[in-house]
């Protein structure tokens, strides 16, 4: 595939710099908000090639031709060698600006799309579609950074209606928060290599549930684990009035059997950590839906190659910052 590497100097002068480029490599997780972008660019020193103006303020857009922007961010590293012509660089996505901006917020009865819409406007982040959740929540967030800000109040909102939810940004840099999918339209049929792992080592196959005073209300549990490993027990509270269980039933996927392929295949952009996918390959035999952890995208010597964790649970892979509002 064809793409553009524009650089765009900080005084707004654009300049595509794909004829210099040696190799790139995209990449992503679900742990982290922003995609990452590194280059490697063949720069000559005998004057035959106008420098590229690699400075602090300049901004990266690399896109894929019939793909659109992949990704539109500011440049942050550029490493040169006197001995090479070669200059190594980096950029993130804008979702560095939720990762490097801390607020203080509290949100009392609100609906997580709408409290999100808020520090988007408040900090100047430009919001696409935000997932409506259908309930309300309350958080306190004094000094917390505005990435575990929205996590956070997604993943309130999940205790109580048991969705998950994938933070990102568009190549375009726009905010988006999608509900993830439970079904796959992406589908994996030829690999370069496959490798398969299972682990029980985080396991926790049972869930009681107190409530705020210390009562015993009921036992969760992945009986037919419990059977085979024994139990491992994990503890939630619950609050007057509430119902814990479909925080139980989430905590028992997020903990239990954790089966993982790490899969290289041909390249393909659609291929981004939270998508689910479906694998058939006839090779290792291994086939079913999974859900992408990670991914990487290489571009070099001609060839577009992509490597992607794959599990087969939908995890959840959040944390809650802040405090209760008292």
């Amino acid at each position: 595939m064809d793409y553009q590497f524009i650089l765009t100097a900080p005084g707004g002068e654009s300049r595509d710099l794909a004829q210099l480029i040696q190799s790139i490599t995209w990449s992503g997780s679900d742990l982290q908000t922003a995609r990452q972008l590194s280059a490697s660019l063949a720069v000559p020193r005998d004057g035959s090639v106008e420098p590229p103006a690699l400075e602090e303020g300049a901004q990266i857009t690399f896109r894929l031709s019939g793909q659109g922007d992949l990704l539109t961010g500011p440049l942050l590293s550029v490493t040169t060698t006197s001995q090479s012509s070669v200059v190594d660089l980096s950029a993130l996505d804008y979702g560095r600006f939720l990762v490097g901006n801390d607020g203080w917020y509290q949100f009392s009865g609100a609906a997580p799309e709408t409290a999100v819409a808020t520090i988007c406007q408040d900090f100047g982040i430009r919001a696409g579609n935000l997932a409506k959740t259908g309930v309300m929540v309350s958080r306190k967030f004094p000094g917390v950074s505005l990435d575990k800000m929205i996590r956070s109040l997604y993943a309130l909102a999940s205790q109580q209606n048991g969705k998950r939810y994938l933070i990102r940004f568009t190549g375009g840099g726009a905010l988006e928060v999608v509900e993830k999918p439970s079904s796959a339209t992406l589908e994996i049929k030829s690999t370069m290599s496959v490798t398969n792992t299972w682990d029980i080592s985080k396991l926790q196959n049972s869930v009681a549930i107190y409530t705020d005073k210390g009562a015993f209300v009921r036992r969760v549990e992945d009986a037919a684990s419990v059977a085979v490993n024994g139990r491992l027990e994990h503890v939630l509270t619950q609050k007057s009035g509430e119902d814990a269980g479909a925080e139980a039933e989430q905590w028992l996927e997020d903990n239990g059997l954790q089966q993982n392929l790490t899969v290289e295949t041909l390249g393909d952009p659609r291929l981004i950590s939270g998508n689910a996918v479906r694998l058939r390959d006839t090779g290792s035999g291994v086939t079913g839906l999974f859900w992408i952890e990670s991914d990487t995208h290489t571009w070099k010597n001609g060839q577009y190659l992509t490597k992607v964790k794959l599990n087969f649970r939908n995890l959840a892979n959040e944390s809650i910052a802040g405090s209760e509002v008292k």
